[in-house]
């Protein structure tokens, strides 16, 4: 069972996780941070729970995870206006993989656009982001993070995309001060990502798969013929390819994805 007195010692953010909502069984951390009133304009409020029972990926996906051995949880933002959204995530992500990369012992993670944190070709990590209004104004940001810890089997279909800390590493973690470590490069990153930090841009780049490769994207679900460069994000989010023809070409995350090879 996740211990909350031993996870309040080791935090060290200012704000992030301070306001703390802990539940060994939930059916999902971000359907509960939407619909509590309690916690809507809490800034840095985490919900964490040790058995989810309905946890959501990117397209209505399942998230896996076995219960008490992983990380599940939420995070709420309440930033100004509901724009940069990708980079938010994206500043989340890589703060995710500076943990990890910790952890590891080498920087071997990398961010799969526009939301998956990866460990060589396997899945370690997800993020999903939604942003909730109040008629045309923005309530609150909240972010669901899955992160694959203890956990070493998985189902048949994931069995070959997904890896854990665990796996790794070939012994158990902490999950107290594990999630304490990722809550203070969360924390760090947000505050760049407030302060349009173009330095912080340009290390989320180069930890995104195929970044500066000639590679095939995926449009609306068809797979492009002619291979484009990955240039990266740029500072609003949006997603840059440099084509043959040396033009460069801006998507939106919703319409594209890399295929790198």
């Amino acid at each position: 069972m996740f211990n909350t007195d031993l996870f309040n010692e080791y935090l060290a953010t200012s704000w992030l996780g301070r306001s703390f909502f802990f539940f060994e069984e939930l059916e999902s951390t971000s359907t509960y941070a939407k619909n509590t009133q309690e916690i809507r304009s809490t800034q840095g409020a985490l919900v964490l729970t040790e058995k989810q029972l309905g946890g959501r990926g990117q397209h209505g996906h399942i998230w896996e995870a076995e219960p008490g051995s992983n990380l599940t949880f939420s995070l709420i933002f309440n930033p100004l206006k509901a724009e940069r959204l990708i980079v938010l995530t994206l500043a989340c992500a890589f703060a995710l993989t500076k943990a990890l990369d910790e952890y590891i012992g080498s920087p071997e993670t990398k961010i799969k656009w526009p939301n998956d944190v990866y460990y060589g070709h396997q899945k370690i990590a997800g993020l999903l982001t939604e942003a909730v209004h109040t008629g045309n104004l923005l309530d609150r940001v909240i972010i669901g993070i899955g992160l694959n810890v203890n956990q070493t089997s998985f189902s048949d279909a994931l069995s070959k995309k997904a890896t854990s800390l665990k796996t790794i590493c070939n012994r158990d973690f902490g999950r107290e001060k594990l999630l304490a470590d990722i809550l203070t490069y969360i924390e760090h990153h947000y505050q760049k990502w407030v302060s349009y930090d173009l330095g912080m841009l340009k290390e989320v780049n180069r930890k995104l798969i195929g970044y500066g490769e000639w590679v095939h994207i995926e449009v609306e679900k068809n797979l492009l013929d002619e291979q484009v460069k990955f240039l990266g994000i740029n500072e609003n989010g949006a997603l840059q390819v440099l084509n043959k023809g040396l033009e460069v070409n801006t998507f939106s995350y919703e319409q594209v994805r890399i295929k790198p090879g």
